[in-house]
């Protein structure tokens, strides 16, 4: 099973939010907005953890109540037929809430799971066993299966259970609601193993030897298993056993430790004398209990052309190992008779302290990871390298705050991308995440300017110097993204997703007439730059679409001074004459001042 949906009310900084998950899902947004707030939401519900103070909004008790839900859908054929988890389901689902509240003094708080599921409500399902011994039935099920204490009546409740049903179905009666039900073994068989990789992590702390550990788990239940079975550890034991036996004494060929006797004897002599009894002191060693001290000296060593402590490693690394670690203990700790639990995967900001190419290879493993229907990945990220707009969009959920201090969730639907002959937005798309990755910035701004190349990002990049020269006032830019698109092209896939997004965008591209008269327009190619003008206005919002007349060099270098614009090397040639023009080396035409203060204004005032 997977999970597919998580509801959360106040819990911490979050007031209320509902997150849908896919098999690989990278929940993004500003700082502080509750990503990692949402992976403890999941891991507390799925590792039955109890909630603490800090878990309240305000880190105080709270009038509210705290409440989790995780939905969870794909269950295979094994969990449905297991008496256990079948027992829980509702309309194949299964459905868990923690519920956690004060009580009416503020001096503690309870915690309680739940399960929405039809329950057969039996006689003594309310009444309990005491009661239920006045009920009419009592006698004819004591008599039938010689109950006579309620610890029998619990242990034959299955039988009990069925022949009330069968015999006498006028006393049970069905409710499909949320059914207290303790975290019991068969709950925590149900739901998915979870591997937690905190963003904060140090590798001092998985080394420790704890039973909760990682490190620990992984020592005991493969590691060193594997040393046991090794004959030298055999040949060790052997010997550590007949040093004890020598020192008792009881070596089966007589012999003893040379000297340790006579060391024995003097300090009982010395004894006997200040005590004035006769007595004799021996040296006596209990069993030793190998696995824990290997364990407190075992570590691991990073052989990378110098054999190197883990805590010298870089953080890159440790936490690396840390995921390989929790993986290589998964297929053990969520095995339940004979079958795998799904493994859920909760990694806070992968991408820390690795560089690009690793962060791509990482990406690459958590794809292949979660494409197993064992396995199922939820990160929070900032970087645009975990990221998957073109191919998998919904696999994105942008987090936001309204004024309630609820989480508003944006995510892009399945299919939004158009595909049309030579024209696929995916494809195109694609091209332009993995050419400008700066794409993703758009995520977390205010607003983005959305333009066609790196002309419009050189000029936009002296936009302080623009707005004081034009005398544009109230400009945004402090909080404005400038997105390069990469192409014309790609424009439309990036403001559907926008638009999907709910974020505040301007789009400025060239209408890329080049003289050409309409008829010579109608009949251009699909995939001319002309004919995307259509495109973006029809997948754009109204009024948020500048089309420059006829490149934005145009607007640069007035009517009569086109001559002067240079094919090549455009970007820079641009970026050198708004420079000039900022310093006052030159100046533009009024014609293109009054342009350029109306494209600054369009795009960066409200």
């Amino acid at each position: 099973m997977k999970i597919k949906k998580l509801t959360i009310e106040n819990f911490r900084g979050i007031g209320s939010a509902v997150i849908d998950f896919e098999n690989f899902t990278t929940l993004v947004g500003p700082n502080n907005i509750g990503k990692s707030t949402i992976l403890n939401a999941i891991h507390m519900v799925l590792d039955n953890k109890k909630p603490k103070l800090e878990d309240w909004p305000s880190q105080k008790p709270s009038d509210s109540e705290m409440h989790i839900t995780c939905e969870f859908n794909n269950l295979e054929d094994w969990e449905k037929s297991k008496p256990a988890i079948s027992k829980l389901l509702h309309d194949d689902m299964l459905k868990i809430k923690l519920l956690a509240k004060w009580n009416d003094e503020k001096s503690d708080y309870t915690h309680d799971y739940y399960v929405f599921h039809s329950k057969t409500i039996y006689p003594w399902t309310e009444e309990g066993y005491s009661n239920y011994k006045k009920h009419p039935t009592w006698k004819e099920i004591s008599e039938a299966f010689g109950i006579r204490t309620k610890a029998h009546f619990d242990d034959k409740s299955d039988d009990i259970e069925a022949y009330i049903s069968q015999n006498h179905p006028e006393y049970c009666n069905t409710s499909t609601d949320w059914h207290l039900k303790k975290f019991a073994n068969s709950l925590q068989q149900a739901v998915p193993h979870v591997m937690y990789v905190p963003a904060s992590f140090k590798i001092e702390d998985e080394l420790k030897s704890t039973n909760s550990s990682p490190f620990s788990f992984l020592f005991s239940n493969k590691l060193f298993p594997r040393v046991k079975s090794d004959e030298s550890y055999t040949n060790y034991i052997d010997k550590a056993e007949l040093l004890q036996k020598k020192l008792k004494g009881k070596s089966e060929d007589g012999s003893k430790i040379e000297g340790l006797d006579d060391v024995l004897n003097s300090v009982s002599v010395t004894l006997n004398k200040i005590l004035d009894f006769d007595s004799k002191v021996k040296l006596s060693i209990g069993n030793i209990d190998i696995e824990p001290l290997f364990m407190k000296a075992a570590t691991f060593l990073i052989d990378d052309e110098i054999e190197t402590s883990l805590q010298y490693q870089g953080s890159g690394v440790q936490r690396a190992l840390a995921f390989a670690m929790l993986e290589s203990n998964a297929a053990i700790e969520c095995e339940v008779s004979g079958e795998q639990r799904t493994i859920i995967v909760l990694y806070e900001e992968p991408e820390l302290y690795i560089h690009p190419h690793l962060m791509k290879r990482l990406k690459s493993t958590l794809k292949d990871r979660s494409e197993s229907n064992k396995w199922q990945v939820i990160c929070t990220t900032h970087s645009p390298f975990l990221i998957d707009i073109a191919d998998t969009p919904e696999s994105l959920k942008l987090i936001k705050r309204d004024p309630s201090n609820a989480r508003q969730v944006h995510q892009v639907r399945k299919e939004i991308f158009e595909r049309d002959g030579e024209y696929d937005e995916r494809v195109i798309l694609r091209a332009a995440l993995d050419f400008h990755p700066t794409v993703c910035e758009a995520l977390f701004a205010k607003r983005v300017i959305v333009v066609e190349g790196d002309t419009e990002v050189a000029v936009f990049g002296m936009i302080e110097g623009l707005c004081d020269k034009l005398g544009v006032e109230d400009s945004l830019h402090d909080d404005t993204t400038i997105v390069s698109a990469g192409g014309k092209w790609t424009i439309p896939a990036l403001v559907k997703i926008l638009n999907e997004l709910d974020i505040d965008y301007r789009v400025i591209h060239d209408k890329d007439i080049k003289d050409r008269d309409q008829d010579t327009l109608d009949s251009t190619p699909a995939i001319d730059p002309y004919r995307a003008n259509a495109k973006i206005l029809a997948s754009a919002k109204d009024n948020t679409v500048y089309s420059v007349d006829d490149t934005f060099e145009h607007v640069l270098w007035g009517t009569d001074e086109r001559g002067e614009i240079k094919s090549s090397n455009k970007p820079f040639n641009s970026w050198k004459r708004t420079k000039d023009y900022i310093s006052g080396e030159i100046d533009l035409s009024a014609e293109s001042q009054d342009t350029l203060r109306k494209i600054i204004k369009f795009a960066y005032c409200r």
